[in-house]
């Protein structure tokens, strides 16, 4: 008999209890289950599998760090300036903020607080090293014990915890881990696809949708799919947005994600290609295989995310790609910074390779960034965005 691991069975269990599941049912035990989820069992492993902007270099940090001050600036410089990342994972994009800010911006600085929340947080990989980056050089400098007293940690699995921010919730490369179900058009109607056993084999079933806000969702978006199109509904945007917009006093919200408009999400030749899976830094499409060893990804329909925004009392300020939004924000100047820092040609080649990745369409540059904002209308675009904060939003 083959052994499974604990994550399989309690798939297999949740089967035989229920005949079927849905996929975003399957994705969640994947991902979140305590008895052995990727998330939940691999909390200090999960580089080990897939990067993010925030491990390639920490200039990424360094630059949202100066869209922060702005955000500042624009609030009136409140004495207490929240951030709220959710999904902090080790907390090395936190600790690159904080210790940015400290370094170029002493003022903004003492007002930050910055909590770092995630569904089960993670000790950064230094983790008693409270390191600052100088400049570019990617010299890792002394510790700033300040520092470190502006980062709360706390455990939560999103934002229904927090109440009367003022300042910015900050998420990088989160919702396209919430779980999704997966719908295809069958003799011309919205059909659901389920997940049941085939003998001892996962095997997919269509059926009616389990709730028709999948239906409905399609239906808003006004789209016209291709009979056997085949593709994922995030219903989890609607609770997420209303839990920020319940948080959120006066302030802005971050988020930095793998999507598209709907426009190009559900067009018809990316039908099978907005989910994705990773384990040991391989990408595949089956999530069938390695059950709760590798991560499940879906990419944001940012349209359905505008709009329940505004219908929420988020407006939408700017969309830029990252390579954008990071140019906005002055990466040149922190590539230029190397060559007048006297590193070894080795050294600085290695730099900035690191720092290029963010900015590079095969790496992290076409990630989407999307900035709302709650009860202001800043008078100009955000720093970030520039002529972007006037794209289409459809």
């Amino acid at each position: 008999m083959t052994s499974r691991s604990a994550i399989d069975q309690e798939i297999r269990d949740l089967i035989g209890k229920h005949g079927r599941i849905t996929f975003a049912q399957f994705m969640q035990v994947c991902l979140y289950s305590p008895g052995g989820g990727f998330y939940a069992s691999r909390a200090q492993t999960i580089s080990a599998h897939f990067g993010t902007s925030s491990m390639a270099h920490p200039v990424f940090g360094a630059l949202i760090a100066r869209q922060l001050e702005e955000m500042w600036r624009i609030l009136g410089e409140p004495p207490v300036f929240h951030v709220i990342e959710v999904g902090c994972g080790d907390g090395a994009l936190a600790q690159s903020i904080v210790h940015a800010c400290w370094r170029t911006a002493p003022r903004f600085a003492e007002a930050l607080c910055y909590v770092a929340a995630d569904y089960e947080p993670r000790r950064p990989q230094s983790a008693d090293a409270l390191v600052d980056w100088d400049n570019g050089t990617g010299v890792w400098m002394s510790k700033r014990p300040e520092a470190a007293s502006a980062i709360q940690r706390v455990k939560s699995a999103g934002i229904s915890a927090f109440r009367n921010i003022v300042g910015c919730i900050l998420s990088n490369e989160l919702i396209d881990n919430f779980p999704v179900h997966r719908f295809a058009i069958q003799d011309g109607r919205v059909k659901e696809i389920f997940i049941t056993l085939s003998g001892d084999s996962f095997a997919e079933i269509v059926d009616e949708p389990s709730s028709p806000a999948i239906e409905e969702r399609l239906a808003n978006l006004g789209l016209a799919l291709p009979e056997g199109y085949c593709g994922e509904v995030n219903l989890g945007l609607e609770d997420w947005t209303r839990q920020i917009a319940t948080a959120l006093d006066r302030g802005f919200v971050l988020t930095i994600d793998y999507g598209e408009h709907a426009s190009e999400l559900y067009a018809a030749d990316s039908d099978r290609e907005t989910l994705v899976c990773y384990r040991r830094h391989d990408a595949g499409s089956d999530p069938y295989q390695d059950v709760g060893e590798q991560d499940i990804t879906c990419h944001v329909d940012f349209t359905t995310l505008m709009r329940l925004g505004e219908r929420h009392g988020l407006a939408t300020i700017g969309y830029a790609r990252q390579r954008e939004f990071l140019t906005n924000l002055g990466f040149a100047s922190f590539v230029d910074a190397l060559d007048a820092q006297g590193l070894s040609a080795a050294r600085a080649a290695l730099s900035r390779m690191a720092m290029n990745a963010l900015v590079e369409p095969e790496d992290y540059g076409d990630l989407k960034v999307l900035a709302q904002a709650k009860a202001l209308a800043p008078e100009r675009a955000l720093l970030g965005f520039g002529d972007a904060a006037s794209s289409e939003r459809r």
